[in-house]
């Protein structure tokens, strides 16, 4: 990545607004994993909003396995609520350490918050 995370994410935006979600969610994804909290906001809604199967969840799985701290904290969502998978607090809590670790802003509150 060679901008800024707020330009990544400036790119992110105007990208969807014309509709090249694939180039979007890319400029996102740099964002997020420099730390931007907004990208990184966005992204999990992404995440989250594609997740209607359960090859979704396993791609998602394979995401957060593979270091994304924002497919680590989506995941640790799904075991909260038990969305494609089996309800789970203490896998949950697991997830969101570890998404936390990683630079997560979200994982990094909800944790605060649950201290």
């Amino acid at each position: 990545m060679q901008d800024s995370p707020e330009a990544e994410f400036e790119a992110g935006a105007a990208a969807f607004r014309e509709g090249r979600a694939a180039d979007g969610a890319e400029h996102l994804r740099n964002a997020a994993f420099a730390g931007h909290a907004e990208a990184q906001n966005q992204l999990a809604r992404i995440y989250f909003a594609r997740l209607k199967t359960r090859n979704d969840l396993m791609d998602l799985e394979c995401a957060a396995q593979a270091g994304d701290h924002v497919a680590l904290f989506v995941l640790s969502m799904c075991f909260l609520e038990g969305r494609l998978i089996d309800k789970d607090t203490d896998k949950a809590l697991i997830a969101l350490r570890y998404a936390a670790e990683k630079g997560n802003i979200m994982a990094q509150a909800m944790l605060q918050q649950h201290a």
